[in-house]
Formats: C-alpha cells, structure tokens, sequence
C-alpha cells in the first residue's frame, strides 16, 4: 500500500497543465476494437486504469506501442473473445469492452466487472439495452456471455441516463444492420468525444450531447487517426477546488471551462476570483485567485451531466469541511460515496449521515493518519491534508 505525506495550511501558486480525460480515454481504447486503421492516442495518460485497459486489448489480439507523446493501436490481427479475468475484474471500465467485441466479432466472455468501491453499479441497463439489438446472454456466477450474430437496429430508451451503458449500446451499434436510436442517453463530454472519434474512424453517428444518439451502421470501420482526448474535466476541478480552499494564485490550462462549468458556478459570491481565458477552440485557461476565506456552499446535490458531477462531490466534501458553516451534499449517482466522510471525521470534522445525505459542519481540520477507499474519496482526502493544519499521511494512495 503506498501512501502520501502532506504538509498542510499553505496557499498554492503557480500553473498546471490538465491531463487528457481518463474516462474518454478508456471508451476511446475500446472503440478502437472496431478500427481496421491504426489508432494513435496523444498524450494517453499513464495512469493505472488505462494501464491494464491496454493489456487486456494485448492480450485479445490488439498491437500496442507505447510511445512518449501517446499509444498506438493497431487491431486488424484475429482477436481472443474470452476476457482474461485477472485483468477484467481489476477494472470498471472493462466492461465497455462487450459492445464493440459483439459488434466486430459477434461474441464475447467476460467476468462481472470490478472497480472502485463506490456503491451499486447493476450492469442491467447495459444487459437489457443489449437485448434490445438481437444479443443473447448467458449468465453464471462469474462470466457473462454474449453472442450475436449481426446486430440490427432498433430503438431503445434507457430507464436511466447511464455513461457505460451508453458508451456499450452505441459502440455495439456502428457495425450493425440498420439505424438504431437510443433515448434518454448520457450526455456527458466523454460522449461527444467518443462520437468525434467514431466519425474520425467512419462511423455514422450523431445526437451525442443530448438524450438522443443515432447511428447508421456501417459495414466496416478503416482510418489511421491520431486523436488526442478531451481535457479531464474531474482533474481540472479537483485542482481548482484545491486552490479555492488553501488560498494562493493558480492558473489552470488546457481545460474546457464549459465541461466543468456547475462547479465554476458554486464558486460565485465567494471570497475568489476567477477569469477563464479561450486559448483557442480546444482549450481554455482557468486563473483562480483565493484568499482561502470562504463561505458555506449551503446545498451541493450531484446529478448527471450537465449539472453537479458525483466525481467531484468527495473533492468538495472536503473543502465544505474546512469551511465554518453547514453544508449539506445529496448524493444521487452513487449509493456507497460517503466512504471518504468517516475517515474526514478523524481530522476534528463533525459529519451526520442519513441515506444519500451528508451534513458537514465545517470547522479548522487537523492533520491525521486516513485511508483512500477508492480514487475520488482519495482526492477528497488529500485536498484535506492540503487544507489541514499539521501533517497527514493518507494510506491508500495506489487509488489515486
């Protein structure tokens, strides 16, 4: 287990340059299953969950090179349909795997995904969408199997606007027979991203942004593209929470400020400044100027897209807790995301919890010995340290 030292009680100065989006990053991987061309990633972060994503790719067929300034992917060899459990289970985002394999290959073996531990995340959304375009599924206690023959169009509304089960459907659509329509899809960034490199690759497809995503199937998918993903939306605000509470000078570049916009937004009426700067079509510089001094934010609720995003609630938890005042945090994405809140509890934090609500009442917090539980509370946590008079050391820190 490793973990991270931190000093806390200073203001933060400086820039710092935002990553490409994780999240895009792992559907974008996926898709390139579906492509007969080379796929070249720029700046594909080298981070753990992208890390085993690509060896699951190599180990189902894929020709993978990792480079300085990116990864190329090259799929046109045969390819494994059974997914290698050891490596699946490790991650979430495995699973965004079964779409393009039933899509390209017609069948697919894969065990129940793992993750972060952060609350029920049923896979039934994906399960009956699928179902909807022609695939049958076997179930045991471990695998799931899919087959197929050629998928064909049809229509289907998601009972709930799900990213993975949007990324499944459209990406097991673009090779199928006919025009398929989705509903009350996700409408998150990474969508839109995921859309602008299946157009770059020749697929047919729109709508993504809004709750209705179309896709003309294609008979088959060629292109050498070099693709560089969107800036990470959670990273720019986890930084930008992070000089809004320890106070300073930081400018924040290469980011969209459209994408993280409902954060920028509880910033308003309080004791900071920011100026977003367009530097051109594909990104913006964000300069935040905190005094450190702030109110309560009195209510944050998460939502999907465009509203507050769950994968910065633990980030602003923790600056609620350094904040004089009451705060309460709804939680509406993810049942099991207060975690992080017992372990914010032993930095002097007084916390009430009831269902998918949390009341935070803010006070000076106090160096401790915590534990990331998954990679979001783990930011929060370090956010705490940072904010924290004294040291803390926040075991766990693989998560992050």
């Amino acid at each position: 287990m490793s973990s991270f030292l931190i000093g806390g009680g200073k203001k933060l100065f400086g820039s710092v340059p935002i990553s490409v989006s994780k999240n895009s990053t792992l559907a974008i991987l996926c898709a390139s299953i579906l492509n007969g061309g080379n796929t070249f990633i720029k700046d594909c972060p080298k981070i753990r969950d992208v890390q085993i994503l690509i060896e699951i790719l190599r180990s189902i067929g894929a020709k993978t090179v990792e480079k300085s300034d990116g990864v190329l992917i090259d799929f046109s060899g045969a390819a494994n349909t059974v997914l290698p459990c050891e490596l699946t289970s490790k991650i979430r985002a495995s699973f965004f795997l079964v779409g393009p394999m039933l899509s390209k290959f017609h069948e697919v073996t894969i065990c129940r995904p793992g993750g972060c531990k952060i609350g029920t995340r049923p896979i039934d959304i994906h399960l009956d969408g699928l179902k909807s375009l022609g695939v049958e599924v076997e179930e045991t206690d471990q695998y799931l199997i899919f087959t197929s023959n050629r998928l064909t169009g049809g229509e289907y509304r998601f009972r709930y606007p799900s990213v993975g089960a949007t990324v499944n459907l459209i990406l097991a659509s673009v090779l199928s027979k006919g025009t398929t329509v989705l509903y009350n899809c996700a409408k998150e960034p990474e969508i839109v991203d995921l859309q602008r490199y299946l157009r770059a690759i020749g697929a047919k497809i729109k709508g993504a942004g809004s709750s209705i995503v179309t896709i003309e199937g294609v008979d088959f998918l060629r292109a050498d593209v070099d693709f560089r993903p969107i800036p990470d939306r959670i990273e720019a605000g986890t930084f930008l929470i992070g000089a809004l509470g320890c106070g300073g000078d930081v400018e924040i570049n290469g980011c969209f400020a459209k994408n993280i916009w409902s954060l920028i937004k509880k910033f308003d009426n309080n004791a900071c400044k920011i100026t977003v700067n367009n530097v051109n079509i594909y990104r913006d510089n964000i300069y935040i100027k905190s005094t450190g001094s702030l109110r309560s934010f009195k209510k944050i609720k998460t939502s999907p897209y465009p509203f507050f995003p769950t994968d910065l609630q633990p980030q602003m938890g923790a600056l609620a807790a350094k904040i004089k005042g009451r705060t309460q945090i709804t939680e509406n994405v993810f049942d099991s995301r207060f975690a992080y809140l017992d372990e914010l509890k032993k930095m002097g934090v007084r916390i009430l919890i009831k269902d998918n609500s949390a009341i935070i009442f803010g006070s000076t917090l106090k160096g401790a010995l915590v534990e990331a539980k998954d990679l979001r509370g783990g930011a929060g946590l370090l956010l705490a340290g940072l904010f924290a008079e004294g040291e803390t050391k926040l075991l766990g820190g693989e998560h992050i």
